[in-house]
């Protein structure tokens, strides 16, 4: 409240406790010593400040509200005083208390019982008795407490307001943790702050403690000289993160101390070095930066290997260099409206680098699981244009094997991959059309160099009769053509250059080292579907079948082209529907076929949902576009299909199942089961793959993984996980897990078994902890 300002009522206190009095600016102020009195509920109390409340603009005089139950003011220059349900409103600022005394000539508010003070943040603070300025912006405290953003907790004997942006408390208690039950009464926070001196800057956003003693349940665990915290209202502060601790047979003892860097509203940065008892320091970070133009991410580590000392089996690491190392890279930037240039980049020292560490990518740089790429970095860099419907992307590819069995000669390296698509605007023929060309160059120090170029113009339209009938058209022009060099290089090419040899290897070793190929692949085909749906009593039915007719020439994969890009084939009823399920341009479907199956689901009242799929493929002739582990390519396809059953929360079961189509055995499984009933939660999963193919680094897999968790209380649980090769009758891994968590803070302890074994890598034990404070450490 600014100095002059005044009251409309002067004089004796009004006597009827109901009434409400507006307090506004001084003009309205009746002459000393006279008596205004109002009627009972003639001023009615806002729910909110109303707009006399707040500040005016352009350098216009700040307006006050005051609301009491008595209000007076004995002269013009006597203390006004408002007693009984005192509320206050300045700007954005709103005062409550049961008495309270505002002197012009100082500019002096004293408050008094029960006092708190809201501001614009709706950060409150609390008090037995305030003595601040007229603007309820600095002041005194006694037996203060506040409640900050995040639900933060600051409580102390005395506070004092210092130019409305510093806070200074004496013996003060400072905690994130609720201190009530739910019945209202007191309970000790899971962790809390003492300080002799505590010192709130909301300028610079940190809570600094002087002479601190850290407590969990009550009990000080640790003295602190100093200590600095980010303030609750901030969303980002530089300073230390969650650690994690541990012990393991592979890196002894083990600590991981994140710090977080804030470097400016668009980047960061967080060093996260990792010290180890057998192997030294790890030294990693992650910088990150984003702005209107893109956004960049990389994450790095070095570390001193001592490559002479056996490994934790007593074995003597071979082929493990002496500085070992990783760097992922993701980011790209935009130029104008059309170009953008990126890159994603993923590269180690050694095979089993980021296993013996633990290292993965995080955050941003985190992928999706692609099974292609269990034991495979790729790196890429891209150039990317814009404009209408076209589009035009150059990319580059490098990669790095992470087997013992892998040759760095024999994997390529792709540059140039170029891609154009032009999709157009207006319809051709009543339907959708695109044209679109492809050219890559795979290179490799000691083996086959290949080159291809793909042309292709694509149309469909789809039409729904009134009867509900779905016809999908579509057509497809292709052609292809091949360049190889350095035939004679490649270690899988047959040893004897016969027909015989031709027909079961599709490298050919010809006495000109160099070859050329040509291919024209046009495709056209229809597809039906009718779906429908109908209620049945408690349930809603579902039921669409559908059949797809193709046709394209046959034999169009020839001998002499070497399928480098569509090696990896997943065969399900999701991609049963493809016309070429081949997944690149080398290997192309042809022959004439038809696509078949039918999905059905239904859903009920009290919850249960059960959702199926089955189909296969039939042809008239094979076609040598797929290796025959992928189920595909004979004259009858291997049956897939999926089933899905849900019961609302609680049990959630999906599979996906591909079935040998001569003897009926289960060649594909994918199944995931999900749980959570009462104190139990977790899920149970199990993968079978018969396929066998050595070009797509396919083997026999069939493994079984759990993972369950019990609550003990409302806090504390427990559970684990278990890894089990089905095929070597092998544990691979096993956790056990112990943990804590609260409105205010977690706490983990995992122990871990890990069988997974390689050169320079053997098995490991391990335990883990890892707590964190909200607020306090992130």
């Amino acid at each position: 409240m600014a100095a002059g300002d005044a009251l409309v009522v002067v004089g004796e206190p009004t006597t009827p406790a109901s009434a409400r009095i507006a307090l506004i600016q001084h003009p309205a102020v009746a002459p000393p010593g006279s008596q205004e009195r109002l009627a009972p509920g003639e001023i009615s109390p806002p729910s909110e400040p109303p707009p006399e409340a707040l500040a005016r603009t352009s350098g216009e005089e700040e307006e006050v509200l005051f609301e009491a139950d008595f209000v007076m003011r004995e002269s013009e220059d006597s203390p006004i005083v408002a007693e009984g349900n005192v509320r206050a409103y300045f700007g954005e600022r709103y005062l409550r208390a049961d008495r309270l005394t505002y002197d012009p000539q100082t500019d002096i508010v004293v408050a008094e019982g029960q006092v708190s003070i809201t501001d614009k943040s709706l950060e409150t603070a609390f008090a037995d008795r305030v003595e601040i300025t007229g603007d309820l912006r600095d002041g005194i405290a006694e037996n203060f407490s506040a409640l900050l953003a995040e639900g933060a907790r600051l409580a102390a004997d005395e506070a004092i307001r210092e130019q409305g942006a510093r806070t200074r408390l004496s013996h003060a208690v400072y905690t994130t943790c609720e201190v009530c039950k739910a019945n209202g009464e007191g309970k000790t926070p899971t962790w809390r702050v003492k300080a002799l001196r505590v010192t709130r800057d909301e300028e610079r956003k940190v809570v600094r403690f002087r002479h601190a003693f850290f407590e969990i349940k009550g009990v000080p665990i640790l003295y602190m000289p100093f200590l600095q915290a980010p303030d609750p209202s901030v969303e980002r502060q530089s300073g230390f993160l969650t650690p994690v601790i541990g012990a393991s047979s592979r890196l002894g003892f083990n600590l991981e101390l994140p710090y977080y860097l804030a470097l400016s509203n668009h980047q960061d940065a967080t060093f996260s070095p990792k010290y180890t008892t057998n192997d030294g320091m790890l030294w990693q970070g992650e910088y990150r930066r984003r702005d209107i133009s893109g956004y960049h991410v990389v994450q790095a580590g070095v570390i001193d290997f001592d490559n002479t000392k056996p490994d934790e089996d007593g074995r003597i690491p071979v082929g493990i260099p002496g500085v070992r190392w990783h760097i992922f890279a993701k980011g790209h930037r935009d130029f104008g409206d059309n170009w953008r240039a990126g890159y994603d980049i993923e590269r180690v020292s050694d095979n089993t680098y980021l296993r013996r560490y633990d290292v993965e990518r995080r955050g941003d740089l985190r992928q999706e699981i692609d099974t292609s790429r269990t034991n495979r970095l790729r790196s890429n860099v891209y150039g990317q244009w814009r404009s209408g419907g076209s589009r035009l992307l150059a990319d580059a590819y490098l990669f790095q094997g992470l087997r013992q069995t892998d040759d760095s000669g024999l994997t390529p390296y792709v540059l140039p991959l170029i891609d154009f698509r032009h999709d157009f605007q207006t319809p051709v023929v009543g339907g959708r059309a695109s044209v679109n060309a492809n050219f890559a160059s795979l290179q490799r120090s000691s083996g086959v160099d290949s080159r291809r170029f793909t042309a292709s113009a694509y149309w469909e339209r789809e039409h729904i009769t009134r009867g509900g009938h779905r016809f999908h058209m579509f057509a497809e022009m292709r052609a292809d053509a091949f360049y190889y060099a350095d035939l004679d290089e490649g270690t899988e090419i047959c040893s004897d250059p016969t027909d015989a040899c031709a027909d079961d290897n599709p490298w050919i070793l010809r006495n000109d080292p160099t070859d050329f190929d040509a291919r024209f692949a046009p495709s056209a085909g229809l597809e039906w579907s009718y779906p429908l749906t109908r209620r049945a009593g408690p349930a809603r039915l579902f039921i669409e079948p559908r059949v797809q007719l193709v046709a394209s020439p046959a034999n169009r994969n020839s001998a002499h082209i070497i399928n480098e890009d569509s090696q990896s084939i997943e065969f399900d009823y999701a991609g049963l529907f493809d016309y070429n399920k081949a997944t690149g341009f080398d290997a192309f479907e042809d022959g004439q076929r038809m696509n078949a199956g039918v999905a059905a689901s239904a859903v009920f009242n009290n919850g249960l949902s059960i959702e199926a799929s089955v189909g296969e493929q039939f042809r008239l002739q094979d076609t040598r576009a797929f290796d025959p582990s992928t189920g595909l390519g004979e004259k009858r396809s291997d049956i897939v299909g999926s089933l899905d059953i849900g019961y609302r929360n609680v049990v959630n079961l999906e599979n996906r199942f591909r079935f040998d189509d001569d003897d009926g055995s289960l060649q594909r499984a994918e199944s995931i089961g999900r749980f959570s009933l009462w104190r139990f939660s977790g899920s149970v999963s199990y993968v079978r793959l018969n396929e066998e193919n050595a070009a797509a680094d396919l083997v026999k897999r069939e493994e079984l993984t759990g993972r369950m968790r019990v609550r003990l209380t409302d806090n504390w649980s427990v559970g684990g996980a278990w890894r089990e090769n089905l095929v070597a009758d092998r544990t691979i891994r096993q956790d056990f897990i112990i943990g804590y968590q609260d409105d205010c803070a977690t706490f983990e302890i995992t122990y871990r078994r890990d069988q997974t074994r390689d050169v320079g890598l053997g098995t490991d034990n391990a335990v883990l902890i890892r707590f964190t404070l909200r607020s306090l450490v992130q």
